[in-house]
Protein backbone atom coordinates (compact mmCIF):
# COMPACT_ATOMS: atom_id res chain seq x y z
CA UNK A 1 0.00 0.00 0.00
CA UNK A 2 1.29 3.44 -0.95
CA UNK A 3 0.19 6.57 0.88
CA UNK A 4 -0.25 10.09 -0.47
CA UNK A 5 -0.77 13.30 1.52
CA UNK A 6 -3.40 15.62 0.05
CA UNK A 7 -1.95 19.14 0.33
CA UNK A 8 -4.36 22.11 0.18
CA UNK A 9 -2.03 24.97 1.28
CA UNK A 10 -4.14 25.68 4.41
CA UNK A 11 -4.93 29.38 4.11
CA UNK A 12 -5.39 30.87 7.61
CA UNK A 13 -7.64 33.90 7.28
CA UNK A 14 -6.83 36.77 9.66
CA UNK A 15 -10.55 37.63 9.80
CA UNK A 16 -13.83 35.84 9.21
CA UNK A 17 -14.55 35.11 5.54
CA UNK A 18 -17.89 35.13 3.71
CA UNK A 19 -19.17 31.54 3.79
CA UNK A 20 -20.55 31.22 0.25
CA UNK A 21 -18.85 30.32 -3.01
CA UNK A 22 -17.55 32.27 -4.86
CA UNK A 23 -15.71 34.03 -2.05
CA UNK A 24 -15.07 37.72 -2.87
CA UNK A 25 -11.41 38.16 -3.81
CA UNK A 26 -11.33 41.37 -1.79
CA UNK A 27 -11.36 39.19 1.33
CA UNK A 28 -7.97 37.71 0.40
CA UNK A 29 -5.01 38.74 2.57
CA UNK A 30 -1.68 38.68 0.66
CA UNK A 31 0.40 38.10 3.78
CA UNK A 32 -1.80 35.16 4.80
CA UNK A 33 -1.50 33.73 1.29
CA UNK A 34 2.29 33.97 1.34
CA UNK A 35 2.34 32.33 4.76
CA UNK A 36 0.11 29.49 3.51
CA UNK A 37 2.56 28.59 0.75
CA UNK A 38 5.58 28.93 3.04
CA UNK A 39 3.91 26.66 5.59
CA UNK A 40 3.00 24.21 2.86
CA UNK A 41 6.65 23.54 2.09
CA UNK A 42 7.59 23.17 5.77
CA UNK A 43 4.76 20.68 6.24
CA UNK A 44 5.68 18.70 3.14
CA UNK A 45 9.31 18.49 4.18
CA UNK A 46 8.02 16.72 7.29
CA UNK A 47 5.69 14.55 5.19
CA UNK A 48 8.70 13.47 3.13
CA UNK A 49 10.72 12.81 6.29
CA UNK A 50 7.93 10.61 7.69
CA UNK A 51 8.09 8.43 4.58
CA UNK A 52 4.94 9.24 2.64
CA UNK A 53 5.18 8.06 -0.97
CA UNK A 54 3.34 10.92 -2.65
CA UNK A 55 2.04 14.40 -2.08
CA UNK A 56 -1.02 15.36 -4.13
CA UNK A 57 -2.38 18.71 -5.28
CA UNK A 58 -5.62 19.48 -7.11
CA UNK A 59 -7.37 22.32 -8.91
CA UNK A 60 -10.01 24.58 -7.32
CA UNK A 61 -11.14 28.13 -7.96
CA UNK A 62 -12.71 31.16 -6.26
CA UNK A 63 -12.25 29.89 -2.72
CA UNK A 64 -9.53 29.71 -0.03
CA UNK A 65 -10.53 26.15 0.88
CA UNK A 66 -7.97 24.61 -1.49
CA UNK A 67 -5.52 27.31 -2.50
CA UNK A 68 -4.32 25.77 -5.78
CA UNK A 69 -6.09 27.24 -8.80
CA UNK A 70 -3.01 26.24 -10.84
CA UNK A 71 -1.96 22.80 -9.55
CA UNK A 72 0.90 22.44 -12.04
CA UNK A 73 2.42 25.66 -10.65
CA UNK A 74 1.99 24.33 -7.11
CA UNK A 75 3.54 21.00 -8.08
CA UNK A 76 6.54 22.74 -9.68
CA UNK A 77 7.11 24.74 -6.51
CA UNK A 78 6.98 21.55 -4.45
CA UNK A 79 9.21 19.59 -6.83
CA UNK A 80 11.90 22.27 -6.62
CA UNK A 81 12.06 22.03 -2.83
CA UNK A 82 11.47 18.35 -2.09
CA UNK A 83 13.95 15.87 -3.51
CA UNK A 84 12.50 12.38 -3.06
CA UNK A 85 8.73 12.34 -2.81
CA UNK A 86 6.49 11.73 -5.85
CA UNK A 87 4.26 14.65 -6.80
CA UNK A 88 0.73 13.70 -7.86
CA UNK A 89 -1.19 16.33 -9.83
CA UNK A 90 -4.69 14.91 -9.26
CA UNK A 91 -6.47 17.57 -11.32
CA UNK A 92 -6.10 19.58 -13.77
CA UNK A 93 -9.77 19.89 -14.61
CA UNK A 94 -9.69 18.88 -18.25
CA UNK A 95 -12.89 20.40 -19.70
CA UNK A 96 -11.92 23.93 -18.68
CA UNK A 97 -8.28 23.62 -19.76
CA UNK A 98 -6.32 23.89 -22.99
CA UNK A 99 -5.33 20.20 -23.45
CA UNK A 100 -2.21 20.96 -25.47
CA UNK A 101 -1.03 23.42 -22.84
CA UNK A 102 -1.71 20.85 -20.12
CA UNK A 103 0.27 18.21 -22.04
CA UNK A 104 3.20 20.62 -22.51
CA UNK A 105 3.28 21.80 -18.91
CA UNK A 106 3.00 18.31 -17.42
CA UNK A 107 5.74 17.02 -19.73
CA UNK A 108 7.94 19.92 -18.64
CA UNK A 109 7.15 19.26 -14.98
CA UNK A 110 7.92 15.55 -15.40
CA UNK A 111 11.32 16.51 -16.81
CA UNK A 112 12.04 19.08 -14.10
CA UNK A 113 11.08 16.54 -11.41
CA UNK A 114 13.13 13.82 -13.14
CA UNK A 115 10.24 11.40 -13.34
CA UNK A 116 8.70 11.99 -9.91
CA UNK A 117 5.31 12.89 -11.42
CA UNK A 118 1.93 11.16 -11.31
CA UNK A 119 -1.04 12.64 -13.19
CA UNK A 120 -4.78 12.45 -12.60
CA UNK A 121 -7.17 13.92 -15.17
CA UNK A 122 -10.72 14.74 -14.14
CA UNK A 123 -14.03 16.25 -15.12
CA UNK A 124 -14.51 18.47 -12.06
CA UNK A 125 -17.78 19.86 -10.69
CA UNK A 126 -20.26 22.27 -12.19
CA UNK A 127 -19.23 25.24 -10.07
CA UNK A 128 -15.73 24.87 -11.52
CA UNK A 129 -17.07 25.08 -15.09
CA UNK A 130 -18.80 28.34 -14.21
CA UNK A 131 -15.37 29.76 -13.35
CA UNK A 132 -14.68 30.03 -17.07
CA UNK A 133 -18.27 30.35 -18.35
CA UNK A 134 -18.38 26.87 -19.87
CA UNK A 135 -21.53 24.89 -20.60
CA UNK A 136 -21.83 22.21 -17.87
CA UNK A 137 -23.83 19.93 -20.16
CA UNK A 138 -20.77 19.54 -22.39
CA UNK A 139 -18.38 18.67 -19.57
CA UNK A 140 -18.30 14.90 -20.10
CA UNK A 141 -17.65 15.21 -23.84
CA UNK A 142 -15.02 17.92 -23.33
CA UNK A 143 -13.31 15.78 -20.69
CA UNK A 144 -13.04 12.67 -22.86
CA UNK A 145 -11.89 14.60 -25.91
CA UNK A 146 -9.38 16.62 -23.90
CA UNK A 147 -7.90 13.51 -22.29
CA UNK A 148 -7.61 11.81 -25.69
CA UNK A 149 -5.73 14.83 -26.97
CA UNK A 150 -3.37 14.99 -23.97
CA UNK A 151 -2.46 11.33 -24.33
CA UNK A 152 -1.84 11.68 -28.05
CA UNK A 153 0.25 14.83 -27.57
CA UNK A 154 2.47 12.88 -25.17
CA UNK A 155 2.91 9.85 -27.40
CA UNK A 156 2.69 10.92 -31.06
CA UNK A 157 6.24 11.43 -32.45
CA UNK A 158 5.13 13.41 -35.50
CA UNK A 159 3.21 16.69 -35.75
CA UNK A 160 -0.52 16.08 -36.08
CA UNK A 161 -3.71 18.06 -36.48
CA UNK A 162 -6.77 17.81 -34.24
CA UNK A 163 -10.24 18.75 -35.39
CA UNK A 164 -12.57 17.61 -32.64
CA UNK A 165 -15.96 18.85 -31.53
CA UNK A 166 -14.60 20.94 -28.67
CA UNK A 167 -10.90 21.40 -29.48
CA UNK A 168 -9.28 22.27 -32.81
CA UNK A 169 -5.56 22.63 -33.53
CA UNK A 170 -3.90 22.89 -36.91
CA UNK A 171 -0.62 21.44 -35.58
CA UNK A 172 0.37 19.73 -32.32
CA UNK A 173 3.99 18.78 -31.57
CA UNK A 174 4.90 19.33 -27.93
CA UNK A 175 8.36 20.06 -26.55
CA UNK A 176 9.60 18.66 -24.23
CA UNK A 177 8.24 15.14 -24.33
CA UNK A 178 7.60 13.52 -20.92
CA UNK A 179 10.65 12.29 -19.01
CA UNK A 180 8.78 9.04 -18.27
CA UNK A 181 7.92 7.07 -21.39
CA UNK A 182 5.44 6.85 -22.90
CA UNK A 183 4.07 9.26 -20.26
CA UNK A 184 3.82 9.62 -16.46
CA UNK A 185 1.58 7.17 -14.59
CA UNK A 186 -1.84 8.58 -15.42
CA UNK A 187 -5.29 8.10 -13.89
CA UNK A 188 -8.79 8.97 -15.02
CA UNK A 189 -10.37 10.32 -11.85
CA UNK A 190 -14.04 9.63 -11.16
CA UNK A 191 -16.57 6.97 -10.29
CA UNK A 192 -18.71 7.29 -13.39
CA UNK A 193 -19.19 4.60 -16.00
CA UNK A 194 -17.62 6.94 -18.55
CA UNK A 195 -14.49 7.59 -16.46
CA UNK A 196 -14.00 3.88 -15.71
CA UNK A 197 -14.45 2.91 -19.35
CA UNK A 198 -12.05 5.60 -20.56
CA UNK A 199 -9.41 4.47 -18.07
CA UNK A 200 -9.77 0.83 -19.04
CA UNK A 201 -9.75 1.54 -22.77
CA UNK A 202 -6.53 3.54 -22.52
CA UNK A 203 -4.79 1.32 -19.93
CA UNK A 204 -4.87 4.12 -17.34
CA UNK A 205 -5.35 3.96 -13.60
CA UNK A 206 -8.61 4.85 -11.87
CA UNK A 207 -9.09 7.26 -8.98
CA UNK A 208 -12.17 7.40 -6.73
CA UNK A 209 -12.89 9.62 -3.75
CA UNK A 210 -14.99 10.54 -0.73
CA UNK A 211 -17.41 7.63 -0.57
CA UNK A 212 -18.02 4.50 1.52
CA UNK A 213 -15.95 1.47 0.66
CA UNK A 214 -18.93 -0.48 -0.67
CA UNK A 215 -19.96 2.38 -2.97
CA UNK A 216 -16.47 3.11 -4.28
CA UNK A 217 -15.99 -0.63 -4.66
CA UNK A 218 -18.81 -0.69 -7.24
CA UNK A 219 -16.87 1.75 -9.38
CA UNK A 220 -13.52 -0.01 -9.07
CA UNK A 221 -15.07 -3.44 -9.76
CA UNK A 222 -16.63 -2.02 -12.90
CA UNK A 223 -13.24 -0.53 -13.84
CA UNK A 224 -11.52 -3.91 -13.42
CA UNK A 225 -14.26 -5.61 -15.44
CA UNK A 226 -13.72 -3.14 -18.25
CA UNK A 227 -9.95 -3.66 -18.07
CA UNK A 228 -10.50 -7.40 -18.51
CA UNK A 229 -12.77 -6.66 -21.46
CA UNK A 230 -9.86 -4.77 -23.04
CA UNK A 231 -7.41 -7.59 -22.32
CA UNK A 232 -5.40 -6.38 -19.34
CA UNK A 233 -5.40 -6.36 -15.54
CA UNK A 234 -4.59 -3.25 -13.48
CA UNK A 235 -2.09 -3.43 -10.64
CA UNK A 236 -3.30 -2.37 -7.16
CA UNK A 237 -1.22 0.81 -7.51
CA UNK A 238 -3.43 1.80 -10.44
CA UNK A 239 -6.39 2.39 -8.13
CA UNK A 240 -6.32 5.52 -5.94
CA UNK A 241 -8.78 6.13 -3.10
CA UNK A 242 -8.93 9.70 -1.76
CA UNK A 243 -10.52 10.08 1.66
CA UNK A 244 -10.69 12.08 4.86
CA UNK A 245 -9.16 10.55 7.98
CA UNK A 246 -9.81 11.51 11.60
CA UNK A 247 -7.03 9.95 13.68
CA UNK A 248 -6.36 10.14 17.42
CA UNK A 249 -4.76 8.04 20.15
CA UNK A 250 -8.12 6.39 20.98
CA UNK A 251 -11.37 5.75 19.15
CA UNK A 252 -13.22 7.97 21.60
CA UNK A 253 -10.87 10.90 21.00
CA UNK A 254 -11.18 10.49 17.22
CA UNK A 255 -14.97 10.51 17.26
CA UNK A 256 -14.99 13.50 19.61
CA UNK A 257 -12.64 15.32 17.25
CA UNK A 258 -14.90 14.50 14.30
CA UNK A 259 -17.98 15.80 16.12
CA UNK A 260 -16.17 19.10 16.64
CA UNK A 261 -15.49 19.62 12.93
CA UNK A 262 -17.80 21.86 10.88
CA UNK A 263 -20.65 20.00 9.19
CA UNK A 264 -20.90 22.09 6.06
CA UNK A 265 -20.60 21.43 2.36
CA UNK A 266 -17.14 21.96 0.84
CA UNK A 267 -18.51 24.64 -1.48
CA UNK A 268 -21.40 26.48 0.16
CA UNK A 269 -23.73 28.17 -2.33
CA UNK A 270 -27.02 30.02 -2.21
CA UNK A 271 -29.95 27.62 -2.31
CA UNK A 272 -31.18 28.65 -5.76
CA UNK A 273 -27.71 28.35 -7.28
CA UNK A 274 -27.10 25.02 -5.56
CA UNK A 275 -30.39 23.58 -6.82
CA UNK A 276 -29.66 24.70 -10.37
CA UNK A 277 -26.22 23.13 -10.30
CA UNK A 278 -27.59 19.86 -8.91
CA UNK A 279 -29.91 19.66 -11.91
CA UNK A 280 -26.99 20.15 -14.31
CA UNK A 281 -24.40 18.07 -12.48
CA UNK A 282 -25.74 14.56 -13.11
CA UNK A 283 -23.43 11.83 -11.80
CA UNK A 284 -23.30 8.06 -11.62
CA UNK A 285 -21.44 5.26 -9.88
CA UNK A 286 -20.47 2.79 -12.62
CA UNK A 287 -23.69 3.70 -14.45
CA UNK A 288 -25.98 3.86 -11.38
CA UNK A 289 -27.43 7.32 -10.76
CA UNK A 290 -26.31 9.09 -7.58
CA UNK A 291 -26.93 12.50 -6.09
CA UNK A 292 -24.55 15.01 -7.75
CA UNK A 293 -23.89 17.19 -4.71
CA UNK A 294 -23.89 16.39 -1.02
CA UNK A 295 -25.41 18.28 1.86
CA UNK A 296 -23.02 18.81 4.73
CA UNK A 297 -19.34 17.97 4.88
CA UNK A 298 -17.69 15.36 2.71
CA UNK A 299 -17.70 12.02 4.55
CA UNK A 300 -14.81 10.91 6.73
CA UNK A 301 -14.05 7.28 5.95
CA UNK A 302 -11.21 6.47 8.34
CA UNK A 303 -12.02 7.27 11.98
CA UNK A 304 -10.33 6.02 15.14
CA UNK A 305 -7.12 5.02 16.84
CA UNK A 306 -4.11 3.68 14.93
CA UNK A 307 -5.28 0.09 15.49
CA UNK A 308 -8.78 0.86 14.24
CA UNK A 309 -7.55 2.80 11.22
CA UNK A 310 -5.19 0.00 10.19
CA UNK A 311 -8.13 -2.41 10.12
CA UNK A 312 -10.16 0.09 8.11
CA UNK A 313 -7.32 0.31 5.61
CA UNK A 314 -7.37 -3.49 5.29
CA UNK A 315 -11.09 -3.34 4.57
CA UNK A 316 -10.50 -0.59 2.00
CA UNK A 317 -7.97 -2.76 0.21
CA UNK A 318 -10.37 -5.71 0.23
CA UNK A 319 -13.49 -3.82 -0.91
CA UNK A 320 -12.10 -1.03 -3.10
CA UNK A 321 -8.92 -2.72 -4.26
CA UNK A 322 -6.95 0.49 -3.79
CA UNK A 323 -3.18 0.33 -3.79
CA UNK A 324 -2.79 4.05 -3.08
CA UNK A 325 -4.52 6.05 -0.33
CA UNK A 326 -4.64 9.83 -0.88
CA UNK A 327 -5.41 11.23 2.55
CA UNK A 328 -6.52 14.45 4.12
CA UNK A 329 -5.84 14.08 7.84
CA UNK A 330 -7.98 17.07 8.79
CA UNK A 331 -10.72 18.91 6.83
CA UNK A 332 -9.05 20.23 3.64
CA UNK A 333 -10.37 23.76 4.05
CA UNK A 334 -9.38 24.18 7.68
CA UNK A 335 -6.56 26.54 8.56
CA UNK A 336 -6.27 24.97 12.02
CA UNK A 337 -2.78 23.49 11.80
CA UNK A 338 -2.23 22.06 15.29
CA UNK A 339 -4.72 19.14 14.95
CA UNK A 340 -3.39 18.45 11.47
CA UNK A 341 0.20 18.24 12.63
CA UNK A 342 -0.73 15.99 15.57
CA UNK A 343 -2.59 13.64 13.23
CA UNK A 344 0.25 13.73 10.72
CA UNK A 345 2.80 12.82 13.39
CA UNK A 346 0.61 10.03 14.77
CA UNK A 347 -0.09 8.61 11.32
CA UNK A 348 3.55 8.69 10.27
CA UNK A 349 4.76 6.95 13.40
CA UNK A 350 1.95 4.51 14.26
CA UNK A 351 -0.02 3.81 11.08
CA UNK A 352 2.23 4.23 8.04
CA UNK A 353 4.76 1.53 8.98
CA UNK A 354 1.94 -0.97 9.60
CA UNK A 355 0.11 -0.59 6.31
CA UNK A 356 3.08 -0.93 3.98
CA UNK A 357 2.43 -4.64 3.40
CA UNK A 358 -1.38 -4.47 3.21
Amino acid sequence: MKVSFFETARYRAPRALPPEWPVPSGAYDPAAGAEAYRGMIERLEYVEELGFDWVSVSEHHYSPRILSPAPIVAASYIAARLKKITIAVLGPIVPQSNPVRVAEELAMLDTLAQGRLVVGLLRGTTNEYLTYDLNPTEARERTDEGMELILRAWTEPQPFGWQGRHFQYRTVSIWPRPFQQPHPPTYALGTSREACEFAARHHLGCGVSYGPFEVMGKATRYYREQCARHGWQPAPEQIIYRANMCLAETDEEAHELLRGQPDRAPFVMRAGVRDALMTLDARNIAGEVRAPLREGALPTTFIGSPDTVVEQVRRCRDEVGAGVLDLSLYPPGSGDLEPLMRALDLFGKKVLPRIRDI
